[in-house]
């Protein structure tokens, strides 16, 4: 990994510590990064990321295709529990005018959020423990818009 996807990650993972911890930003040592809520099932994670510099966006913001190999991203390295999470997937790839042969999808199956304008957040350069607990949360988002998008 490179040296400069490293210090982004450990640059993530910081306030969303805090975020995942459940205690005020500002009592771990980060300002008024905190509060407010996104869309798409981050919450306060998503929203202080976004005070750091670095920004999870909100899964609601990513288009169909991303979405959808995002999901099989999550199904695939079993971030998401039970037969459900495979139903919704076969579903969306079923829906008309689903292009699984394109960058979103094909980012989205590598765990890369297509963030619009050429910029992209990628689940895989996260590290430790925190990655496990990010993705999950990712994930869990995923399958919410997922569901919203049938």
């Amino acid at each position: 990994m490179k040296k400069s996807n490293r210090f982004l990650a450990l640059i993530a993972a910081l306030p969303l510590a805090a975020a995942l911890s459940g205690a005020p930003a500002h009592a771990q040592g980060f300002g008024g990064l905190g509060g407010g809520s996104s869309s798409g099932g981050l919450g306060n994670a998503a929203s202080l990321l976004s005070g750091s510099g670095i920004n999870i966006p909100s899964v609601s913001s990513l288009p169909m295709p991303n979405v959808t190999g995002l999901l099989s991203y999550c199904v695939q390295n079993n971030y998401l529990d039970g037969n459900s999470p495979s139903t919704l997937l076969s579903s969306l790839k079923q829906k008309s005018g689903l292009d699984t042969s394109g960058s979103q999808y094909s980012n989205g199956q590598n765990g890369i959020l297509d963030t619009g304008n050429g910029n992209t957040f990628s689940l895989s350069s996260l590290t430790g423990n925190l990655k496990q607990k990010i993705t999950k949360k990712v994930c869990n988002a995923v399958m919410k818009q997922g569901q919203s998008l049938l």
